[in-house]
């Protein structure tokens, strides 16, 4: 709160040339800031602002005088400039934040609305000062961005953690069935480990861009279920496909698979998974067809996070995805431009 003995002061003269010395240097020093400083009376008109006010409002000097504030600023804002002005009006300090529009870029701004105080302690002035602060919400918005991202990619670490362990779990079941059956039962840890590092080259498969470039469409899903052994069948022509599609079909059959593990028909001995694909008018249209599995009796309630996923990897190349749920097994398809991959 500023006391002012002289209740006129500078700050409320009109502006002219036949001002002493002392308020031109005022002025002078007032419009040598970058920041909007503003006068405002009681009932909220403008009594004195400096240059960058003028220019920020687009008003001429001669024009300062006797204009409301409040109708010069956006709609948006002018709900929390009377508050901030009604709140400075009572002796205390106030704040709000506003923004602008100059040569199509948006301005924003921190509003400080100081109340000056006379003798008898009446607020008989407002100093608004405004400072553009946009490189500080612009980089504020940018940590925002960032943060998000870190998070999302948090989550889907921790959801690939947790794949992992399903899957691993999975390829061991596996492993001991086949030795069982095979009257290997001595074997059970080689064959476990010839699956394992089927696994990791899926892994590699799925995380790795540098050399998806020249991918085949055939190599890419054998690889990614070659975990899985002959309870997968493929059928699909040897086309190759660019990089951004390859590593996210991976991913998506990786999802599928692992979401079959948990609930669908790679979750018993006995079930079945049918993939093919084809390409026609600048789309790749592929088809994953689950048997043989437990019985369905009504699609889920919601959506897990790897059913989340698969749509938003679809989504960002344009793509759309069918999914049915049939009692013998769910069948999804996925349709992606191939232009925009």
């Amino acid at each position: 709160m500023h006391k002012d003995d002289n209740q006129g002061g500078a700050s409320t003269r009109p502006e002219g040339d036949d001002q002493p010395a002392v308020f031109n240097a005022q002025r002078a020093m007032l419009d040598a800031t970058s920041d909007c400083i503003k006068v405002l009376s009681p009932d909220g008109l403008l009594l004195a602002m400096n240059e960058a006010g003028r220019v920020a409002l687009g008003i001429a000097p001669a024009q300062v005088r006797g204009v409301p504030w409040i109708p010069l600023l956006p709609a948006s804002v002018q709900a929390a400039a009377c508050e901030a002005l009604a709140l400075a009006l009572t002796g205390v300090t106030a704040r709000f934040a506003s923004h602008s529009e100059a040569s199509g870029q948006v301005v924003h701004w921190d509003n400080l609305m100081t109340p000056v105080v006379g003798p008898s302690g009446q607020v008989f002035s407002v100093v608004c000062v405004s400072r553009d602060v946009s490189e500080l919400v612009l980089l504020q918005h940018k940590l925002d961005r960032l943060l998000l991202r870190e998070q999302l990619l948090s989550g889907e670490m921790l959801h690939r953690i947790k794949n992992l362990f399903t899957v691993s779990a999975a390829v061991m079941m596996m492993a001991d069935r086949e030795a069982r059956a095979s009257g290997k039962a001595d074997q059970l840890a080689m064959i476990a480990e010839g699956k394992l590092k089927a696994l990791s080259r899926v892994y590699d498969k799925v995380l790795a861009t540098d050399d998806l470039c020249s991918v085949q469409m055939r190599s890419l899903v054998k690889a990614v279920l070659l975990p899985f052994g002959n309870q997968c069948r493929f059928s699909g022509a040897r086309h190759v496909i660019p990089e951004a599609l390859a590593n996210l079909l991976a991913l998506v059959l990786h999802e599928l698979a692992t979401n079959s593990v948990k609930h669908g028909s790679l979750s018993v001995a006995q079930g079945q998974v049918h993939i093919s694909w084809k390409t026609a008018e600048g789309r790749l249209a592929l088809k994953w067809l689950e048997s043989a599995g437990p019985r369905i009796i009504a699609p889920p309630d919601r959506c897990g996070y790897g059913t989340q996923m698969i749509d938003q990897l679809a989504s960002t190349v344009g793509g759309i995805v069918d999914r049915r749920w049939h009692a013998h097994g769910l069948h999804v398809e996925l349709q992606v431009p191939l232009d925009r991959a």
